[in-house]
């Protein structure tokens, strides 16, 4: 009888041993990874090579100030309205007579002073906008990116390239580069990618280069180029 019993412990103590084993390979087998973006390496753009020497103006704060104050007005959409006296629906017959009733005297129910009357002095409908010439804008740009160079805020890379536009494929692409705060990518054509990967990222904005504008440079912290972007917009000021 004891006999038995030992063989079953056997048994029971393989069984056991071989279900650790299967579990272990099991848990090992890792799943199938996804395609991920190459982190690539970027490099900063110093006053001393060919961008810095064309991006080297000095800081003129009048016109930074003043191309900031147009693009925000532009901004603005003026659309608010309200309804006047004049607007609003009703009759203009006087409720009462002048005198004799007791009660103040009105000349219509449309009165501000009265429910569902018009609003005084309301706003109303009207253009924001501001110009500004095409040779102020230009330079303000290149004085916000000169002044970006200096402070060591630009880098450039050869190339961005997104297998899927997810958000963790950017957060894990802009990580790898050690950059604080805010950052604007900037491509030379549109990387539909890359603009779904950051669409809902406040700190993170990607713009093909055709669409750059100096307000946003001024609004992010590091500004990464593609470097056919960066030359393109190089060869565009060097004319100037």
């Amino acid at each position: 009888m004891s006999a038995v019993v030992k063989k079953v412990q056997e048994n029971k103590e393989v069984n056991t041993t071989v279900k650790k084993t299967v579990r272990k390979t099991a848990t090992s087998k890792k799943a199938p990874s996804k395609s991920v973006a190459s982190i690539p390496n970027i490099t900063a753009v110093v006053v001393s090579d060919a961008y810095g020497k064309i991006f080297n103006l000095g800081f003129n704060p009048d016109l930074v100030a003043q191309y900031v104050r147009v693009y925000q007005s532009n901004q603005r959409k003026g659309n608010a309205q309200t309804k006047t006296r004049g607007d609003v629906a009703g009759s203009g017959k006087k409720p009462w007579k002048q005198k004799g009733t007791g009660r103040s005297r009105v000349g219509s129910i449309r009165t501000p002073v009265w429910r569902h009357g018009g609003v005084s002095h309301g706003p109303v409908v009207k253009d924001w906008s501001l110009n500004l010439s095409k040779k102020a804008k230009s330079k303000a740009f290149n004085i916000i990116l000169s002044q970006k160079i200096a402070s060591s805020q630009v880098f450039f890379l050869n190339e961005i390239d997104l297998k899927e536009g997810r958000t963790k494929d950017v957060l894990s692409l802009t990580h790898s580069w050690g950059l604080t705060g805010s950052a604007l990518i900037v491509t030379k054509d549109k990387n539909a990618n890359l603009q779904r990967g950051t669409s809902n990222l406040k700190s993170i904005v990607a713009v093909d280069c055709s669409k750059l504008n100096a307000y946003q440079l001024i609004s992010h912290t590091n500004i990464i180029f593609e470097k056919a972007a960066l030359d393109a917009i190089k060869e565009r000021y060097a004319k100037n």
